[in-house]
């Protein structure tokens, strides 16, 4: 017994010593972008958008010092899906788990992921900022753990976000929605549908190849069906879980929704497939 509890604290400790520490220092603050024709204010990330990707292994630490750099507003951050065993202070959601952090002030998340892989995101929880932009993939990636291996059940990886956008800022849409005279509870309509924050995406991809292809709805109200023109999808990831493989030709995806699929591209390089991004609008 005493030497079976002696390996098993040297594997943890050899774990622990594997584990790395990301740390973030950001500031949250006004700009102005284009991404679709039309120039309007953002939310960006040390003055630049959009936000970046967290990508980090399972049982490392993620640190973000986030400053509040507007001059007229609070702000805060959520890492959506993540359980925060132990760290619920990290949440995020602003007078649930934390107070809002005030105009040129700062916090600092400090959390690690031991028991999470997959696809997540993190925003904004204070006033619909991340209709704003200020919003990213948060991807934990385990080689040991997660069923599905690069090398044998895909060769590369890639990531699709989608979301609506508005040229008026969430300061006018949210009152307008949220209005006694809006008894239908009418959603504000888009001016664009963004795909990587874009409308003109074009993804790049090599033929006969098969990618792990990770699909994250970061919009505020409009779902999709999403689908590749000639090609079926294999759904190997719900929401951050792992499932059975499940073959279709389109996926529904509701806000906040992450889907990981295989898709494995032809091996005929003669044509272009369109890549859909099919609004429910019913």
């Amino acid at each position: 017994m005493v030497s079976v509890k002696g390996l098993f604290t040297a594997g943890a400790l050899v774990g622990s010593a594997l584990a790395e520490t990301h740390v973030y220092n950001w500031t949250a603050a006004w700009g102005t972008a284009n991404l679709d024709g039309y120039e309007r204010p953002v939310i960006t990330c040390n003055g630049e958008f959009p936000w970046p990707d967290v990508i980090v292994n399972k049982g490392d630490r993620i640190i973000v010092h986030l400053n509040n750099g507007f001059d007229d507003r609070n702000t805060s951050l959520h890492f959506h899906g993540l359980f925060q065993h132990g760290t619920n202070q990290m949440d995020g959601p602003e007078m649930v788990t934390q107070c809002p952090i005030p105009i040129g002030h700062s916090m600092t998340y400090n959390f690690t992921v031991p028991d999470q892989h997959g696809s997540y995101w993190y925003h904004s929880h204070t006033g619909g900022q991340y209709m704003d932009g200020m919003r990213g993939v948060v991807i934990i990636e385990d080689d040991e753990g997660y069923p599905y291996k690069q090398g044998i059940d895909y060769n590369e990886t890639a990531t699709l976000t989608f979301m609506e956008w508005y040229h008026d800022t969430a300061d006018v849409l949210i009152p307008d929605f949220l209005n006694l005279y809006n008894p239908t509870g009418a959603e504000p309509i888009p001016n664009n549908f963004l795909m990587n924050n874009t409308k003109n995406m074009t993804w790049e991809v090599e033929p006969d190849t098969t990618y792990l292809l990770r699909l994250v709805n970061m919009g505020a109200f409009v779902s999709y069906w999403f689908f590749i023109e000639g090609h079926n999808m294999t759904v190997v990831e719900v929401d951050g879980v792992p499932v059975e493989k499940y073959e279709t030709d389109k996926i529904y995806i509701t806000v906040a929704q992450r889907y990981t699929v295989l898709i494995t591209t032809k091996d005929d390089t003669s044509k272009n497939y369109a890549i859909m991004q099919l609004v429910d609008d019913g």
